[in-house]
């Protein structure tokens, strides 16, 4: 929190001179931030953990032109990593779909493409700090609540026709600010002069993953149908044209900082 500090993105393309990285379409080649690439005693990588209750994260985003197409998922994403057990690839991934066998709570800052901008908290109601796994029936799958931008609406798509551009670069943030006891998420996507906003309410069932620091992952794959993502604006079968992605510049900052 308010200092430069060196952080990993082990088999990432870096860019930018260390300030970014460059994410492929290819579900094989997805990474996560680290505080060193020297795992931990117990074999465990020593991943980088978020604490964001009170915190903002943000980054700036270069989908390029053309941006990836409806049929492709661009996910940047919190994970309370690492599971106890491992899971079926070997490693300590979980998320709150049970991939690979584990279960987590997970937030996906943002899933996207070109034409789709989503926000999803998926918290477990087991939760304990990690290591820990959590149940499959305690975690929500589908995710609640939502923030979401484009889809069919003007604020977010491909060109000048929006309010944000996916085709030029853009900064994410996101505030989790308590108001009143309550624990909110505020997404603002800022380009130029314009910005958009979308808030969710109550995220208080996300509060112990947020208070205890979670672990960023990015990911992009593909699928013919991304109607969840994306069927406001597209139809199936989609083609993904597996375009590569630019983040660069994450900062994290204390909300009482940038009063």
């Amino acid at each position: 929190l308010g200092q430069e500090v060196t952080k990993y993105f082990p088999n990432a393309e870096i860019i930018d001179g260390g300030a970014g990285a460059i994410l492929v379409s290819d579900p094989e080649k997805g990474f996560q931030m680290l505080d060193s690439l020297t795992p931990l005693a117990n074999g465990v990588p020593a991943h980088t953990k978020f604490p964001l209750v009170g915190n903002s994260i943000s980054v700036t985003i270069d989908m390029g032109n053309p941006a990836p197409s409806c049929g492709c998922n661009v996910a940047f994403f919190l994970l309370s990593m690492p599971s106890i057990n491992k899971n079926d690839w070997g490693g300590y991934y979980c998320d709150a779909n049970c991939v690979g066998g584990n279960c987590c709570a997970e937030f996906d800052l943002m899933e996207m493409n070109g034409r789709a901008f989503l926000v999803t908290s998926h918290p477990c109601s087991d939760y304990q700090k990690p290591p820990f796994d959590s149940a499959s029936w305690a975690c929500d799958h589908i995710g609640a609540p939502q923030a979401w931008f484009g889809n069919g609406k003007k604020d977010f798509g491909p060109g000048p026709g929006f309010e944000i551009d996916s085709q030029k670069p853009f900064r994410f943030k996101i505030d989790f600010p308590t108001v009143d006891g309550v624990l909110k998420a505020i997404t603002t996507l800022t380009q130029g002069a314009n910005q958009v906003r979308a808030t969710m309410e109550n995220i208080e069932n996300m509060r112990g993953p947020l208070t205890d620091g979670m672990v960023l992952d990015l990911d992009s794959w593909f699928s013919e149908d991304l109607a969840w993502l994306d069927g406001g604006a597209c139809t199936a079968p989609e083609q993904c044209n597996r375009r590569p992605v630019k983040f660069t510049d994450i900062v994290l900052q204390s909300l009482e900082s940038e009063r």
